[in-house]
């Protein structure tokens, strides 16, 4: 997907479920957010469209949603963020995945797993609920001052105000084990195994899963200014 400075969303891919068809008459969108199969975008009116595979109600906006300032979209959930600071959750299988965490307000932040989610708090306290059958709802202890939060396929990321990373989850294949060395950071970005990391001076590195080439960053890139992690790439 890809938003225009006119407010148009442009997609292209895969289309089995109509997730790069976007809706007729969609225009003056702000934000927007590709899920498995489906996607979601917030219109500058702080209302949510959302449209592609509904298994499992991803797409089924609830009623009476508004005032959404974010959004992420997971394997089969949905995520939205509203300028009071609360979340509204949607679709997923399993049990418990959307089922927010008791005191969770004044959130700032939102991310989407395959099936565990991630948010952050004014106060950059981290929760996460869903899915935890690989560690990725274990928030280690006294992890704070966290800016940046990115949820993967069954792994975790934070990013600290030091420009430092936390990982937690799933590491088969090293996704969670942060290399050394990595200067100051300012984005990070989770895929379904593999990890991604922007410093402060435009570099990008990459670690985990490197079996279709997702952390093979092109030699000599540079001048990066923001970074994104699909499944594979």
């Amino acid at each position: 997907l890809a938003l225009k400075d006119d407010g148009v969303v442009l997609g292209w891919g895969q289309n089995w479920y109509g997730e790069t068809t976007t809706p007729h008459g969609l225009e003056n969108v702000k934000a927007i957010a590709a899920g498995d199969g489906f996607s979601m975008a917030i219109k500058q009116d702080g209302t949510v469209v959302a449209w592609g595979r509904d298994m499992y109600g991803q797409t089924l906006i609830p009623d009476g949603l508004a005032n959404v300032k974010a959004i992420s979209a997971g394997r089969n959930h949905s995520l939205a963020l509203q300028e009071n600071g609360t979340i509204k959750e949607w679709g997923g299988y399993y049990e418990g995945q959307t089922a927010l965490p008791r005191g969770l307000v004044d959130v700032i932040a939102i991310s989407a797993g395959d099936d565990h989610s991630l948010a952050l708090t004014q106060n950059g306290q981290v929760f996460a609920w869903g899915d935890g059958q690989n560690g990725q709802l274990e928030v280690p202890e006294g992890l704070g001052d966290v800016v940046m939060v990115a949820a993967g396929g069954c792994h975790s990321l934070a990013l600290k105000s030091d420009g430092t990373v936390k990982a937690w989850g799933n590491n088969i294949f090293g996704q969670t084990s942060v290399p050394s060395g990595l200067g100051r950071i300012k984005a990070i970005a989770a895929g379904e195994d593999h990890s991604l990391a922007l410093a402060e001076d435009g570099t990008v590195h990459a670690w985990g899963r490197h079996d279709k080439g997702q952390i093979d960053v092109p030699p000599g890139l540079r001048g990066v200014k923001a970074i994104s992690a699909g499944a594979f790439f």
